[in-house]
């Protein structure tokens, strides 16, 4: 069972066999970057006569920032707050913000996971990463890998709660743009 609402896969030709693989491999990336669940629709049409391959996602709500006290607990302390650490992936995001915020003299790492400044004002609120950024960054790179190697002409069009990736042999032109986007709006409403 997919993690996803809808994905459907539409080849030219009747190739059912190509199709099915080329689930596997998109299933695959999606999950291997950790994007399967972020995906509510997903729609992917290839032509191997043109040849042309697109893709169309709708995206599920907005990923919000990652803030302080989503990477460790704040706890008030003498002379400040301290910070246990329990998502070390963003650790050094984590120190280039307080250092911005605080200044490097009053930020102290007395150990791997703690982290101590001397503050008043507790750093609980403080984005530490824009995980949308990131995650968007990760998309493209997922599209780019499930794009059948030749396609060199690629377009990429994202916007918050969708995204649209064609790439083929040819120049993509507008018509060709156009058609595709007709194909996937058809396998939208079938």
């Amino acid at each position: 069972m997919d993690p996803m609402e809808v994905f459907k896969i539409e080849v030219t030709g009747q190739e059912e066999f190509g199709a099915k693989k080329y689930r596997e491999i998109i299933m695959d990336i999606l999950q291997d970057l950790g994007l399967i669940r972020s995906i509510g629709r997903l729609y992917v049409y290839i032509d191997i006569m043109k040849p042309v391959f697109a893709v169309y996602g709708l995206l599920r709500s907005g990923i919000p920032p990652l803030t302080v006290k989503d990477v460790g607990d704040v706890l008030k302390v003498e002379g400040g707050y301290q910070i246990k650490i329990n998502d070390e992936e963003h650790m050094s995001d984590l120190l280039k913000v307080l250092w911005a915020q605080y200044g490097r003299e009053r930020v102290e790492q007395p150990s791997r996971d703690i982290v101590v400044i001397a503050s008043d004002t507790p750093p609980s609120g403080l984005t530490v990463a824009d995980l949308e950024a990131e995650f968007l960054q990760d998309l493209t790179d997922a599209l780019l890998r499930v794009a059948p190697e030749g396609f060199r002409n690629r377009r990429n069009e994202m916007t918050k709660d969708s995204f649209f990736f064609i790439a083929a042999e040819e120049t993509l032109k507008p018509e060709m743009i156009a058609e595709m986007k007709q194909k996937i709006r058809e396998m939208e409403n079938a």
